[in-house]
């Protein structure tokens, strides 16, 4: 069974109960995610660079594939 989750690299910025923002590349633009369509790792702070799994049609939707 083909597994659609990808895992990429990005900077976390900040979170509310609902979504994770995060960024691409540091001047990056700030990218939203419902916490119903990913994982982050942790611990996270402002600025560090954490691993972001998502489904690949969210990637694709959210210009980070």
């Amino acid at each position: 069974m083909r597994s659609d989750l990808h895992d990429i690299r990005v900077i976390y910025q900040t979170e509310t109960a609902a979504a994770v923002c995060i960024r691409e590349t540091e001047d990056g633009a700030d990218v939203w995610i419902p916490w119903s369509q990913c994982e982050v790792g942790s611990p996270r702070y402002r600025g560090q660079v954490v691993t972001l799994t998502a489904p690949e049609a969210v990637l694709t939707e959210k210009g980070l594939l």
